[in-house]
């Protein structure tokens, strides 16, 4: 296997995580934050970026 092909695979494989948690954050976070109303989802995404900040 070259290096070239070699970084592609470990790209793809790296990839397919980070693309099931959007999946997942898009399938199930969305749209429960959709039946929120305005005020309600912004502090919400407030709430989730402070979590995420001290994590």
């Amino acid at each position: 296997m070259t290096l070239s092909a070699g970084l592609v695979l470990t790209s793809t494989l790296l990839c397919a995580p980070v693309t099931d948690f959007v999946f997942t954050y898009a399938v199930v976070v969305m749209p429960g934050l959709a039946r929120l109303a305005d005020k309600e989802f912004i502090r919400a995404f407030q709430v989730t970026d402070e979590v995420i900040q001290n994590n």
